[in-house]
């Protein structure tokens, strides 16, 4: 049976800023039908995970950059490329003709969360709530310079 727009329910869920990473990842397996994490449970979060680092993680970035699918590619380029400026998920989704927009978004946020758990880093982008429903999603300046210089070097 495949799931249309017409049966889907938008939930709403308050998640820490720090381990919104996690969460789509989680989001993401659940959706697929994939079981837990290989050896945690299912329980996540139990790798310490470190902020980027613009002085010193380009090697990293670079790694991470070469990993994300193409589609997350051009989100990470759209916020690389308006550093500090907030977009919201439905907005992002339509740039980039991300199908179910916020929620789908966060499928696509997903596989670089995985990615990036198993690097030991967050996902190097801001995620602020907002208030009429969903998030506002943003890249710091120095982070933008990051990995423009990571994928411009791939």
């Amino acid at each position: 049976m495949s799931i249309d727009q017409q049966s889907l329910e938008e939930i709403t869920v308050k998640v820490p800023t720090v381990r919104i990473g996690e969460f789509y990842e989680m989001y993401g397996r659940w959706l697929r039908g994939d079981p837990p994490f290989e050896g945690t449970d299912g329980v996540i979060g139990e790798v310490e995970r470190s902020p980027w680092e613009p002085s010193t993680d380009i090697e990293l970035a670079k790694e991470a950059w070469m990993l994300f699918p193409h589609r997350a590619q051009l989100v990470f380029t759209t916020l690389m490329e308006n550093p500090g400026r907030q977009f919201s998920g439905d907005s992002l989704a339509g740039i980039h003709d991300i199908p179910n927009g916020r929620m789908g978004l966060a499928g696509v946020l997903a596989w670089p969360g995985r990615y990036l758990f198993k690097l030991g880093r967050v996902l190097p982008i801001t995620v602020k709530p907002n208030p009429e429903g969903g998030s506002w999603y943003l890249m710091e300046p120095d982070v933008a310079e990051l990995f423009e210089k990571a994928r411009d070097a791939t």
